[in-house]
């Protein structure tokens, strides 16, 4: 998980201040975060005494200004495309300064010049990976591809495994251990998040609340969610009565007013802050398909109540694309002017929201019951980047080692340098100031749940997770009959994959 404690003093301080986050030191500052260490360690030192100090590696000879290659996506994919690896200047802006210092703070360190694919996107990086395999160029040092796009890139043989690659440190906290644990097959991973990126942040679904309407309810939602009280019913009883059919038109449409405003992805947001599962795995670390069981069953009913379209109680936005097509500024706007109480999107579209006049807060999704111990959260697989290295890199060992280095220590100072500013920015707007926001991001990050059902969505593996939506849509429990129908080429899906990841072993 990307661990944050002590790095919500840092944000607290910071919003103290009026100066700009002071993570952009000079490299030869002795103050800087990383100082050469004996036998060419590099130790980066940690000013929260509650964290460990964490390490990379530096070689005693720097590389001649080589280039480093990053294939992220770019320009092409708009709002989501990916800022975390190059920035031309130093900015006002948080996050591209603390970009700026990290890129800069490591091209001195390793003597490298730290490039990207400006012209990449999500669709495009399978096609750019493939054809660089094919050529022997070895043309990109680091790959940062969506989750629901890494499956079939490690199966076509396409990556490494990452355990192979010199000096990148799985277990190490820089990473993900959650996700790491969780897209694994037979205890190997060929992708990787956490700190090397914000983009599993800005993917991470969370829900905002309206305090102006919220204090109507005389109710402390924050405390809510701190003794863990923040469960499926309350969400549903304190939404429930909230319609308004505002404009007299016997519809519920995009102009009324209603508990919930959110997208179809609210279904995957709910199911697994609920800890459900489409496919979980054994002891041996080997996926199985696991849909059909009571626990799921009863998770679906209680979305049903919360998001089917009849019980006014949830907007999505989705069924009015014909009154906008991009849906999601519906929702947004929505929240915006008062006619929803609650607001469920990434935590990207909370930083959207820097404009608004009413003061919002953000929260977990709701726990199942009170059972259940611990919040969960998902990010969102088709924006989620993951760390990735081409398997052509394995020829050449000394490109590989640099490519190992300069990975692990993007990690590190990102989480040094990039995810204090992160959390800077999207704490510091306009409705989310107040101190309970701070308390809640630890319970919203440290517990990202997904499973193989879902992350690998250009796979047969995921079609349950589709059929899950659909029949959510309709307002019916199908749990069964969906699995019965799907359950033969899922599995001959799984017994593929499974098959692939041992023979690339």
């Amino acid at each position: 998980m990307k661990k944050i404690t002590g790095i919500i003093c840092i944000v607290l301080s910071v919003l103290m201040c009026s100066s700009v986050l002071s993570g952009c030191q000079d490299p030869g500052d002795p103050g800087s975060t990383a100082t050469k260490a004996p036998e060419d360690v590099t130790t980066v030192e940690e000013t929260v005494e509650t964290e460990p100090a964490e390490t990379y590696y530096i070689p005693e000879l720097k590389y001649n200004n080589e280039t480093f290659t990053v294939l992220c996506p770019g320009k092409g994919d708009g709002e989501w495309e990916c800022k975390d690896f190059f920035a031309e200047t130093d900015s006002d802006d948080p996050v591209i300064s603390a970009v700026f210092a990290r890129m800069s703070l490591l091209e001195d360190k390793f003597g490298i010049k730290i490039e990207i694919d400006e012209n990449a996107t999500r669709s495009s990086i399978g096609g750019l990976v493939k054809k660089d395999i094919s050529s022997g160029d070895k043309a990109y040092d680091l790959v940062m591809q969506t989750i629901n796009n890494a499956y079939t890139l490690a199966q076509n043989g396409y990556l490494m495994n990452l355990e192979e690659v010199p000096h990148i440190d799985l277990k190490s906290e820089v990473w993900d251990q959650s996700y790491l644990s969780q897209s694994s097959i037979g205890g190997i991973n060929y992708f990787a998040t956490g700190e090397i990126t914000t983009m599993d942040n800005d993917g991470t679904w969370v829900m905002m609340f309206n305090k102006k309407l919220a204090s109507n309810l005389d109710l402390d939602i924050y405390s809510l969610v701190k003794n863990g009280e923040w469960t499926f019913d309350k969400l549903l009883e304190l939404a429930k009565d909230f319609y308004e059919d505002l404009n007299n038109n016997a519809q519920a449409d995009e102009q009324d007013k209603f508990g919930i405003t959110t997208t179809i992805d609210f279904i995957q947001g709910l199911f697994y802050a609920a800890d459900g599962r489409i496919i979980r795995k054994d002891n041996e670390d080997i996926p199985y398909l696991d849909f059909n069981n009571e626990r799921n069953s009863a998770i679906i009913d209680k979305i049903i109540d919360i998001y089917y379209s009849k019980n006014k109680v949830t907007f999505d936005c989705h069924d009015f694309m014909h009154v906008n097509p991009a849906a999601h500024l519906i929702a947004q706007q929505m929240f915006e002017e008062d006619r929803a109480l609650f607001y469920s999107e990434v935590m990207q579209c909370a930083i959207r929201l820097r404009e608004m006049e009413t003061d919002y807060g953000i929260i977990p999704c709701p726990k199942f019951d009170k059972n259940q111990k611990e919040y969960t959260t998902h990010s969102v697989a088709a924006v989620t980047l993951c760390a990735m290295i081409t398997s052509n890199m394995k020829a050449d060992s000394q490109k590989l080692e640099r490519a190992g280095m300069v990975t692990q220590a993007l990690a590190v100072e990102g989480k040094n340098i990039l995810t204090p500013a992160y959390y800077e920015k999207s704490l510091k707007t306009k409705g989310a100031r107040d101190a309970e926001s701070y308390d809640m991001l630890p319970i919203i990050f440290a517990n990202r749940a997904c499973d193989i059902g879902y992350m690998a969505e250009e796979n047969t593996v995921s079609s349950l997770y589709t059929s899950m939506r659909t029949m959510i849509k309709k307002g019916n429990n199908e749990i069964a009959s969906a699995t019965k129908k799907s359950a033969t080429r899922i599995n001959k899906a799984l017994t593929k994959l499974v098959a692939d990841f041992e023979k690339l072993k």
